[in-house]
């Protein structure tokens, strides 16, 4: 199995997603990252079962989870899965993103 690393921007992006919904209903931001969390291990066990997004960077995939764009890579020397980008649907997503 692969690990899987968050980088900065997931990161960011994630904190962003939790603090949003947070505001609204605490417990709705709990069940959306423990629901990531699980998507994420699952893309761990199985880092092919997003589609690939080349056309937006060289290697890049992508996986939707509740409507967010789960925007990683495969590192097959590092054997990890480099989760990038965490984007909401409303945004235009473009290369300058990745």
């Amino acid at each position: 199995m692969m690990r899987l690393i968050y980088l900065e921007p997931a990161l960011t992006d994630i904190e962003g997603i939790l603090d949003y919904i947070s505001k609204d209903n605490p417990i709705a931001a709990v069940r959306f990252g423990e629901g990531l969390l699980k998507t994420c291990r699952m893309l761990e066990r199985n880092p092919e079962m997003g589609a690939s997004r080349s056309d937006l960077a060289e290697g890049l995939r992508l996986f939707i989870y509740r409507g967010y764009g789960l925007y990683y890579r495969i590192d097959c020397i590092r054997n990890a899965v480099l989760l990038g980008r965490v984007l909401h649907p409303a945004l235009d997503v473009k290369r300058q993103s990745f």
